[in-house]
Order: structure tokens, then sequence, then C-alpha cells
């Protein structure tokens, strides 16, 4: 008996009430989570975009400026991905019709899949090319549709394969498979990648395994899964552009029948509005962990993989609960566990430097050459404006070679002195001679927190947790990761669940279509947001706004009457496609 297999057999399982057929059948579509999430961990998380960063700069520098805006590797990269969102959320709903009309969802999420996986095999040639940066980022971009769009026929099949009390017990076990099945793909590749020294062929060959990977686990589904058969309006034979053209009529049926479906409209508002700040949170959590409590990329990496294995039992965990309360309830509950961790994170702030190995420039005194050398120092970006400022403006004191790694007193006074202008990120320390105990520390360094309102949260829990129990910025990141792993199957699993369940049967794939195109065409407002107030103010308040905007989402959820949503779903199906 294979490992899947146990997991659905297991004496407690709420699918032992199904045959053996039906356990099979769903067991293949929670494959397609398992297949797929590779994709999203290893290649969109944790490996391309340092990759492909390092591709362009080394062709293109710092980027090229087109009327006064700067096209830097990370801008070419995010424009890249919200165009790809973008055009997966503008066709989602008319082949979402298209898909219930005509019986094509399983062929459109074979098709979108091999497209996806395709392509991502396609970016191991990127070396031969002769611009690596732009053949790569243009066969992400295709397989960045490919493997989105195919995820809307995947959700949109889960009402044909699952028996309505069990919505949430299945969508949980799809995504307890993803988060299984990517935190496994990115722990071989980490491995490999240490292996081989990270070697620009070890990168692209994690990258190519992927695409592998991914159709090869999706085959599962492509072969097991039936097309589910439903009475459709199209008759004869299926033409594509007639096809198109019905779907937009259809559209604006769609929109005049929304009036029906109140109860369903009220939960998409509720979830577009808590998706788009927990999505946002996911998005800029590195980044805030980077640069604003300075944690080390290796923990950066190891935060991911705790992320996806804690989601596991963590999704597995809240589809037990809903069983005991309720979905709606549990989602509730999910969603203000996301709320928690957020207000958490606005709190978390880097310990006091205490010892002077913590600084980031450490000098130590040389008796024999009375001199100060330096035993430690960081490796300033190249594409940081703060930082390359700070490197020109110290280039006489710190940019020595190996055999020159030395100032003397008027130097490293004068370098201490620097510590005060505005801008500087860093802080410094000298050991030995004259100047033993003398270190200074700038204004912006994450270890100084402001005297605004809002970091008198990280202020006070650095007094009261933080310092008292030496938790470090690294171990506060993976406190974040451990909380996120546990809330994050819940909202994502429990969401599409209820989803499932107060949409018609026979127009999942126009109605998972909406859903799609609903938080991907809203999915700007979160990052927008957060990036202005970070940027007029502080990241910190930017994530106060993303607390703000979960907590909105949950007010909202509350006037959701999951059984009226059910009952007109019900009665849409019997009334016009005589559906039970």
């Amino acid at each position: 008996m294979s490992f899947f297999s146990k997991i659905f057999k297991s004496s407690n399982s709420p699918l032992n009430i199904l045959s053996n057929t039906e356990r099979k059948i769903i067991r293949a579509w929670c494959m397609y989570d398992w297949a797929n999430s590779g994709f999203y961990t290893s290649v969109v998380v944790a490996i391309m975009p340092v990759y492909f960063v390092s591709l362009y700069k080394a062709e293109m520098g710092s980027g090229s400026v087109f009327w006064g805006f700067q096209f830097s590797a990370s801008v070419v990269w995010a424009l890249t991905g919200a165009l790809a969102t973008f055009i997966v959320a503008l066709s989602s709903p008319i082949f979402g019709i298209i898909a219930d009309r005509s019986g094509l969802k399983k062929k459109l999420l074979t098709i979108l899949c091999a497209t996806g996986s395709f392509c991502t095999l396609l970016l191991f040639l990127s070396a031969y090319t002769s611009t690596p940066w732009l053949f790569s980022l243009a066969f992400y971009f295709l397989a960045a549709i490919g493997f989105a769009g195919s995820n809307v026929f995947y959700n949109s099949l889960l009402p044909h394969i699952a028996p309505e009390d069990l919505l949430d017990d299945v969508s949980s076990r799809g995504y307890a498979y993803g988060y299984l099945g990517g935190g496994l793909l990115l722990l071989i590749h980490v491995v490999f990648l240490i292996f081989y020294n990270y070697s620009d062929l070890a990168i692209r060959s994690c990258i190519a395994t992927t695409g592998l990977w991914s159709f090869g686990w999706a085959l599962w589904t492509i072969l097991v899964v039936p097309e589910p058969k439903i009475e459709v309006q199209d008759s004869g034979k299926f033409k594509f552009f007639h096809s198109v053209s019905q779907s937009f009529k259809q559209l604006k049926q769609t929109a005049k029948e929304f009036k029906q479906f109140k109860t369903l409209l009220i939960f998409l508002l509720a979830f577009i509005i808590f998706n788009d700040a927990i999505q946002t949170a996911l998005g800029v959590a590195g980044a805030f962990g980077l640069d604003v409590l300075r944690i080390s990329a290796e923990t950066n990496i190891l935060t991911i993989l705790i992320v996806q294995f804690v989601a596991t039992p963590g999704a597995m965990f809240f589809a037990y609960l809903s069983r005991k309360i309720g979905t709606k309830k549990s989602l509730i509950t999910a969603v203000l566990g996301w709320g928690f961790i957020t207000v958490l994170a606005v709190g978390f702030a880097p310990l006091s430097l205490s010892t002077h190995t913590q600084y980031d420039y450490q000098l130590n005194y040389d008796k024999t050459n009375d001199n100060y050398q330096f035993s430690y120092k960081p490796t300033l970006s190249d594409t940081n404006q703060n930082e390359i400022e700070w490197a020109n403006l110290n280039i006489d004191l710190i940019d020595h070679n190996e055999d020159e790694n030395f100032l003397n007193q008027d130097q490293v006074i004068s370098f201490l002195e620097n510590f005060d202008l505005k801008g500087c990120r860093f802080s410094a320390s000298v050991s030995g001679g004259n100047l033993d105990d003398q270190s200074n520390i700038c204004d912006t360094h994450p270890t100084k927190l402001n005297e605004n309102f809002v970091d008198l949260w990280p202020k006070f829990l650095r007094m009261i947790l933080w310092a008292p129990l030496g938790l470090s910025q690294d171990m506060q990141f993976i406190i974040l990761g451990i909380g996120v792993g546990i809330v994050m199957g819940g909202s994502q699993a429990l969401g599409r669940s209820l989803f499932a369940y107060m949409v018609p049967k026979s127009r999942s794939g126009e109605f998972f279509g909406f859903f799609s195109f609903s938080w991907r065409a809203v999915s700007v407002i979160g990052p927008i947001t957060y990036a202005l107030l970070a940027g007029f103010f502080t990241p910190r308040t930017g994530i106060v706004s993303l607390a703000i905007q979960i907590f909105i989402g949950v007010v909202i959820l509350k006037y959701v009457n999951v059984e009226d949503g059910r009952k007109v779903a019900l009665e849409h199906d019997k009334n016009n496609y005589k559906i039970k």
C-alpha cells in the first residue's frame, strides 16, 4: 500500500465512507497540488528570483532608464509577474465558461500544465542563448501563466469529485499534499545546490527538474480524474471561436445574474480583502526579514521549508476543526490567526547590540603593527542606493584588499564619525588599543527603533519578551514561519471549499474563473498600500495596514450566510440544468 493510500485509508478518515473508486479519484485530484506546488516553492520563491537578478545584472548592470524610470532587475521581475497574473485574471472567466459549456475542464488543465512544465524545462537552456536573462524571463512568464491558469480548472473540479459534506476535508488534503510535495522538492534542491556549491549548472538543473516533477506527478491526476459530465448548453461539435463569442455573451448575462448570488458576493468581497492582505504579507515577508530585521539568507530559506512542512498538518488540523465547529467558524479562526501573526510581526525587533561580534563592522587592534584591522565587514549591495552611497563615502576606508585590510587610529575615528550620516544602516565596534570599546550605530540601524507610535510595539515586545528570552531576529522569524505554516493551509483550503459549497455545480468552471479573476484583479491593492506606507513612513506601518485589512475581511465574513448561499446554488442547478 502506497504512502498516499495509507493517508486516505486511516481508521479515522472521513473518506472511509466512500468507495475505493471515489477515494482513488480524490487522491489523484490531490496529487495535482503535490505536482504544481514545486513550481511555486522552488522556482517562484526560492531559486528563480535570485538567479534572474544575477543574469540581468551580468548583462544590464543596474538596469536601463526609460523616461526617468529605473528598470532594475527586481523591477523587471516584479512587472513580469504582475503581467502574468493580469493575463490569467483576464482570461479565467472566459475559459471557465468554455470549460463548463464544452466539457473541457480536464483538457484545459492538461494543456496549461503541460505548457507550464515544458517552459520550466526550457529554462535549462538559458545559458546557451545570446541573452540568458531575456530567455529566462520569457519562458518563466509563459510557465507562470500555464501553472496559474491550470489551477483555475483544478479548483473547478473540486465540487465534482467530492460530496458536499467532505469539501473541507478534500480541499485541505489537496493543500496538505501541495505543501508536503513543494517542501520536499525544495529540500532536495537546497541539498543539491549546497553539494554543488550553487553552480550555474546546478541552479539550472534544479529549475528544469521542477518542470519534470510537475508534469510527471500531474499525470496521476490527468489519467485518473474523469472529466465532469454536466448537461451543457452548447450542442454539436466544439468550435473555439464560436465558444469564445458565446462566452462573452454569457459574461454579460452572468453579471446581470449576480444579484441572485448575494451571499456568494459577500463571501467574495470578504475573501478578496483578507486574501489580498495575506498574499501581500507572504510576498513581502522575505524582504521585511532581510531588510528590516537583517535576518540571514540561510534563515530565510529555512523558514520557507518550515512553512511548507508545518502547513501540511496545519491544513489537516483545520479540516478536523471544520468538522467540529463548521467551515465558516474555522475559516474565521484561521484568518484571525493571520491577523495575530501580522500584529506580532510588527513587534519583531533585533536585540540591542551588546558584544563586539554583533556589530556589522568589527575592528580589532593589532599591537604588532599598531593599527586596527577589520575582522569582519558586511558585503554591500550594488543595487541598493543607500548602500552604494555609503560605499562611495567610505571607499578609502573600507575598500581594501586582504593585504591592506587595516586602518590607523585617525582613520578609525573618522570612520566612526560617518555613522552619524543620514541613510546609514550599519554599526561598528572597536576592540583593543586606545579606542577599545568605542562604537557607533546609525540612526536607521535595525536595532534602533524610532519614536513614532508604531515602534512603541516592538520596543515593548523587545523589553518584555525578546530580550529576556534571548530570542534573536532570526529566531523571531522562524517563529513567524511556524505560525504562518499553521494558519496558511486553513485559510486557503477552507476558503476554496466554502466557495465550492456555494457555487452551482453546473457552472463551477465559470464561477471559479470569476473567483480567480476577482482576487487577482485586485491583488495590486495590498502591495501598493504597503509600498506607499513603507515608503512614506516605515515598513512596520505597512504591515499594520495589512493587519487592519485582514480584520476588515473577518468582519465582512461574519455576515456570510453559508446555508443560504448553498440553497441558491442548488436551486439554480435544479431550475436551469436539472442537476440534483
